[in-house]
């Protein structure tokens, strides 16, 4: 648990120089356009006010995922499809008097005006209007600051409700010198403190509804209680609301009385579960020969389908790339491949998600040698002969493998060091190129990260079924040389190789089921190579389970016979999801969206795969596992 000086301490940390410039600027520019169109902003200028909102710099790098799944995604389609309710209200917020706040504020937040914006759209116009008086708001700030300050908590749904935060607010920042264009990182350190789980959007937990007015007069009715924040195992979705139009807000006209006849507001969405969303990516092959003029159909689909899937399981935090990411690993290929992950960014940023990339090599993700190469030759007795392992993992290796295997990957290691959507912050390196570690924290859930190089024996065309490895010692030397130690400072762990355990030797197999994924260790094995997307999860005399997910290619062609000769199978297809930590966090459930490419009389469509799993009415399945983190 958190104490108050980590808060600080860990939230000026976290404030530095370039990130407040980043968001002054975006205000500014925010600002900017509220000014030039108020009450007069359409569909595009809304989107990009609430990208502006957004706008922040983390790990070196700017992103808009400042409120995380907040005024993107759905809730942003929401804002957008409410558009009059959003013109009404932002004129009046923009001149508003502390009366008028007093007066309509709270009303505000209860209507229909602003669906999907919650606390967090009005309190950014204010802050926007004035960043030194009006932070941003949501119920999980709001208890963020009582943790801290020591105050009693405040139901920003009273009258004076954001007023008085606001003031509590102003005094904290001033007491320890932190930027107004910080609160909300103060704030949400703080809700860590009181052991909030709620999702940074989770402006949408509102206060209980007034009671209704009694039909005599009779004492007044106790203030509401403030909810407790119930974690739910799944992602409640926003019943939509329509505009309201005509309840155009003005600084002299009060809210009409409310009818006590009328229907109640149903009760408060309780907070999500700490979650993540992923993609699963592999097997691109950027480069491939004669394909060239086949893939912009492809990205179109896949374009489609992404925009399908993001109101279900988006916005996504992470995509996982496990290999062949090219055809032939040259220089030129990943430099078609960084232009094909713009297009892919780019239609992930309209969409609402800035998720960042892990990758692992495949065996297309090299130069290859020469069949000859002295090396080759070498690495090729590599399960006959002990002493040739422990030689390539000896600290030393004064023989040089490890110099070799290094040149021969030096393309796709020197491409994600440069690659600006790959994680490169809290990494760890290992023994083989493309063996790396990653230990992130993401909405409340603490992830392990395992990738590791399942192509450094596969250096030829030739067949090399059943003559791979992973080593032990590959997973020890990016966990610290300690792995299940590592592994227990996360909610969840995942493993990312190239080749399925199938293509392994079998004693390397044995090896690699017994010391790098045993049953339980960790929640999901994602690889790739076999271009067609299955999933197993297979348990021994009522143990753990042992979760496999195999990706569909995103690029995939297989030549086959035919009857008319040679023929090829166009193979496309990809799969996303989620992680969310259950009550308790003593489990979390992973679920899957598998997708592939159909072809039917009205053209090719990626859709839902029900071709290879048994999938509910989301298109999806689902799984638990145990947590791996340990106090």
């Amino acid at each position: 648990m958190l104490d108050r000086q980590q808060v600080l301490l860990q939230t000026r940390a976290q404030l530095h120089p370039e990130r407040i410039a980043r968001r002054e600027d975006a205000l500014a520019r925010a600002r900017a356009l509220i000014e030039g169109s108020l009450g007069k902003l359409d569909e595009a200028g809304l989107r990009r006010l609430l990208q502006l909102f957004n706008a922040d710099h983390v790990d070196g790098r700017d992103v808009n995922n400042r409120f995380a799944t907040g005024l993107i995604g759905n809730n942003a389609n929401l804002l957008a499809a409410a558009l009059d309710g959003v013109n009404a209200a932002v004129p009046s917020l923009w001149r508003a008097d502390d009366a008028w706040l007093a007066e309509h504020l709270a009303e505000l937040r209860r209507g229909r005006s602003l669906p999907g914006g919650g606390w967090l759209f009005p309190s950014m116009i204010l802050h926007t209007r004035d960043p030194m008086r009006f932070p941003p708001a949501t119920t999980t700030m709001a208890r963020g600051l009582a943790a801290i300050d020591g105050g009693p908590p405040i139901a920003l749904g009273r009258p004076t409700g954001y007023l008085d935060y606001s003031a509590r607010v102003r005094k904290l920042l001033a007491e320890h010198t932190i930027s107004p264009h910080g609160a909300d990182v103060l704030l949400w350190q703080g809700a860590q403190l009181a052991g909030e789980t709620a999702d940074s959007d989770a402006g949408e937990l509102e206060e209980a509804p007034p009671a209704p007015p009694a039909p005599e007069p009779a004492p007044p009715a106790p203030e509401p209680a403030r909810p407790t924040a119930r974690r739910d195992a799944t992602t409640v979705a926003l019943a939509p609301r329509g505009p309201d139009a005509s309840a155009k807000l003005s600084r002299s006209t009060r809210p009409p009385e409310e009818d006590a006849s009328a229907p109640r507001p149903a009760p408060s969405t309780p907070a999500r579960p700490a979650s993540l969303g992923w993609l699963h990516l592999t097997d691109l092959h950027q480069g491939m020969g004669g394909t060239s003029w086949l893939w912009p159909n492809v990205m179109t689909a896949l374009f489609d389908d992404l925009a399908r899937l993001h109101d279900v399981c988006g916005p996504w935090d992470l995509v996982l790339f496990t290999g062949d990411l090219t055809q032939c690993g040259t220089r030129d290929e990943f430099q078609k491949l960084d232009a094909t992950l713009d297009r892919l960014w780019r239609r992930f940023d309209q969409l609402g998600s800035q998720p960042r990339l892990i990758t692992v090599p495949g065996n297309h993700d090299l130069n290859r040698p020469r069949d000859l190469d002295p090396y080759v030759l070498a690495l090729s007795q590599w399960h006959a002969n002990s002493r040739l392992r422990d030689q390539v993992f000896d600290a030393q290796d004064s023989l040089g493998y490890r110099e070799r295997l290094a040149q021969i990957f030096r393309p796709y290691t020197d491409w994600v060091d440069s690659c600006r959507w790959h994680v490169r912050d809290r990494r760890r390196l290992g023994l083989l190129p493309g063996d790396s570690a990653y230990s992130l924290s993401l909405h409340g859930l603490e992830l392990g990260v395992i990738g590791l190089n399942s192509a450094f024996l596969q250096l030829t065309g030739a067949d090399y079924q059943e003559r791979l490895a992973v080593d032990p010692r590959q997973l020890h030397a990016v966990c610290d040389e300690y792995a299940p130690e590592w592994l227990q400072r996360h909610h969840i762990n995942l493993l990312l190789t190239h080749h399925p355990p199938e293509w392994l030797h079998p004693q390397a197999r044995q090896d690699f089921r017994q010391e790098v994924d045993p049953a339980g260790r960790f929640a999901a094995h994602f690889f790739g190579h076999m271009h067609e997307g299955t999933a197993t999860s297979t348990a021994h005399g009522g143990g753990h389970a042992r979760h496999a997910l195999q990706g569909a290619s995103l690029f995939g062609l297989e030549e086959h016979d035919g009857p008319g000769g040679r023929a090829v199978t166009r193979l496309h297809g990809f799969s996303a999801g989620r992680f969310e930590l259950l009550p308790g966090a003593a489990q979390a459930r992973v679920r899957v969206f598998p997708r592939r490419m159909f072809t039917s009389a009205g053209g090719r469509r990626i859709d839902r795969d029900v071709s290879a799993y048994h999938l509910d009415e989301r298109g999806s399945f689902a799984y638990e596992v145990p947590t791996a983190r340990r106090a």
